[in-house]
């Protein structure tokens, strides 16, 4: 169950990171990647931004699937301690 929780932050908040930083125009490439210039420049292109965009939705989505497999497990847990007590 704290797999599950820390999973659903780290997707969630890379998720989120990534959307804003590629809607925002905020992308920088980290240093080593301007050894080679072409790829550099390609994630600060439409491309390289629209691929960054996608996965940071792609990350969000999952977050979501996680928090929804995360609720069922606390309503199968509470569900079957109810029964169990009638």
């Amino acid at each position: 169950m704290l797999t599950s929780s820390a999973r659903f932050f780290y997707l969630l908040w890379g998720g989120m990171l990534l959307t804003t930083l590629s809607l925002y125009n905020r992308l920088r490439p980290p240093a080593f990647l301007w050894a080679w210039p072409n790829v550099a420049r390609f994630f600060l292109g439409p491309w390289g931004r629209g691929l960054c965009l996608g996965l940071g939705l792609v990350m969000a989505i999952a977050a979501l699937l996680e928090v929804w497999t995360l609720v069922d497990k606390l309503l199968v847990r509470f569900l079957s301690d109810s029964h169990r007590e009638q």
